[in-house]
């Protein structure tokens, strides 16, 4: 039966073809009108299922591309935002080595440059090694000053063949002999024979405020000593020359007859010039330079032996 209903459909077809090529022109358009006439319907419900699969797949593949680009733009962000990382770094380091070679060069004193190589978190404000010892410098020992451009970081401690022991300059174990400079006197040579305040500056030990200072004490009783005066070295320990710039003043607690000054002097907290936070390339002062004949004068009697 479903055989014969095919060659019937053969058969019915293969009359319509050789009808259209047989028949006069006229009756053969006729024909093929009537037949897209009775099947066009037909057509047209076949042609939407295949016209909508073959938008889906050009959707499909519209999407797998877009993903595709997506993840492409994306890793090529991430190269770009390591690539101007790694240049706001270098411009960073250029900038300091540039700074470092400008102090070097405007410098009096000899000076040796040394990079931070270790800081340990139990001791962030105490000390820190950096990478010379004596066998890179044999001019180097104990208690030389340790400077960056922007001020002083403290000074020299343990001295060994490759490494060297930086004690900072907020540690109490660090007394450095100091003076008041009018802040109008910035950038100017120190001068030693005018009325400034001197004073011992020491470490305050506060680290767990996360923002360590530094006190000047025995400062005159009537010292006029204000916010925002520079802090410098005097020049009369053994150790640090005149003129290194150590910090401004930060507050001036009133004179109190108390422990333990007693009212006989007076201190000031000093907040250091120097970023103590992030160290990364120093200076240690050797000496003069050489043609230089300018050494620094002892402390008087006044001093302890033990401050610089």
């Amino acid at each position: 039966m479903k055989s014969t209903y095919q060659l019937l459909l053969l058969g019915f077809g293969c009359i319509l073809l050789l009808a259209c090529f047989l028949l006069p022109e006229q009756l053969s358009q006729d024909l093929r009108k009537g037949t897209k006439q009775l099947f066009g319907p037909v057509v047209r419900v076949a042609e939407k299922p295949i016209h909508f699969f073959t938008h889906m797949d050009a959707r499909l593949k519209t999407l797998d591309q877009a993903q595709a680009e997506a993840a492409f733009l994306h890793q090529q962000i991430a190269e770009l935002q390591l690539q101007n990382q790694l240049l706001a770094n270098k411009a960073a380091e250029n900038a300091r080595l540039r700074e470092m070679l400008g102090y070097r060069e405007a410098s009096q004193y000899r000076l040796r440059a040394c990079q931070v190589v270790s800081r340990e978190p139990s001791n962030w404000w105490t000390t820190v090694q950096v990478n010379i010892g004596w066998q890179d410098e044999p001019d180097l020992k104990p208690d030389q000053p340790v400077v960056s451009p922007r001020g002083v970081v403290g000074k020299t401690g343990t001295v060994t063949r490759y490494v060297t022991d930086v004690i900072l300059m907020v540690d109490k174990n660090c007394s450095i002999t100091a003076l008041v400079e009018d802040p109008q006197a910035a950038g100017a040579p120190t001068d030693l024979s005018g009325n400034h305040d001197h004073g011992i500056v020491q470490g305050e030990g506060n680290f767990e405020e996360g923002t360590p200072l530094i006190k000047i004490s025995y400062l005159p009783k009537d010292s006029q000593v204000e916010v925002g005066q520079f802090i410098v070295t005097s020049g009369l320990g053994p150790y640090f020359p005149a003129g290194l710039r150590l910090g401004t003043i930060k507050e001036v607690p009133p004179l109190a007859k108390t422990y333990p000054t007693f009212g006989l002097y007076r201190e000031a907290i000093v907040e250091p010039t120097a970023d103590l936070n992030h160290l990364d390339e120093l200076f240690i002062v050797l000496g003069p330079k050489q043609g230089n004949d300018s050494k620094p004068t002892p402390d008087s009697d006044s001093t302890p032996s033990s401050q610089n």
